[in-house]
């Protein structure tokens, strides 16, 4: 179990990229994650300020995500994931096969969107989300193992409902990216507690029906988010 608390790195990274797949072609899916990035921050936006994301504050996001992963060399190719094979990493560690680059932060990606200039208010938005502020908890680099059978994540600490609607997003998407996206052939259940959170704001309410729609066409995996959710899907349908 990871307890997930206001004030503390959770060792997950919103920014992080796992190897997709379309057929038998292998790839980075950074158009898939700019749209989360986009969809997390109108959440914030819509939270705090009262309006979703302008023209400006979109396209600034993507060129941004974007300009992250191309100043690391990370394209849709996979093998731009990887440093190279094996060697010593920090710490006097020892890594053999791959060692996977290190991914942007939301610090890498405030720092830039501040430095463009060109949304300010968006900029200073993301402050508090910062490593060493209330809400960067996620402020950081991965760093918790997927070599386990279950995991489970434990917000009881967090009694502000924006806050738990937050982690939740972020941990909804970490979860795509580590246990959906990998071992297509391993059945997965993954459970989203509260999904009600995000039916607050459009732009959650839509990042929720898409993971579940998306879901929903991988026979190897199963997404069970709540009677709501459900009832939200069947009305979209009539």
């Amino acid at each position: 179990m990871i307890k997930i608390r206001q004030g503390e790195t959770a060792g997950i990274n919103p920014f992080e990229l796992e190897v997709d797949k379309k057929g038998n072609q292998e790839f980075l899916n950074i158009l898939d994650k700019v749209s989360e990035i986009r969809a997390l921050l109108a959440t914030i936006c819509r939270n705090y300020m009262g309006r979703t994301l302008n023209a400006t504050e979109i396209t600034e996001i993507e060129i941004v995500v974007n300009q992250l992963y191309m100043e690391r060399g990370i394209s849709t190719d996979v093998s731009s994931l990887y440093l190279r094979e094996g060697g010593k990493i920090d710490d006097n560690k020892f890594v053999v096969g791959k060692i996977k680059k290190k991914m942007p932060t939301i610090t890498d990606f405030q720092k830039k969107l501040k430095e463009r200039n060109n949304c300010p208010e968006l900029a200073k938005l993301l402050i508090p989300f910062l490593r060493g502020n209330s809400l960067g908890i996620f402020d950081c680099e991965s760093s918790i193992s997927t070599d386990v059978n279950a995991i489970s994540f434990d917000m009881s600490e967090i009694k502000d409902e924006f806050t738990k609607l937050y982690a939740s997003f972020v941990l909804l998407t970490w979860a795509w990216q580590k246990f959906v996206l990998k071992n297509r052939d391993k059945k997965k259940i993954i459970v989203c507690d509260e999904a009600w959170l995000f039916l607050k704001y459009k732009e959650s309410a839509d990042f929720l029906v898409n993971v579940a729609r998306r879901g929903r066409k991988y026979l190897t995996s199963l997404f069970i988010a709540s009677q709501f959710i459900q009832e939200f899907l069947s009305c979209e349908e009539r």
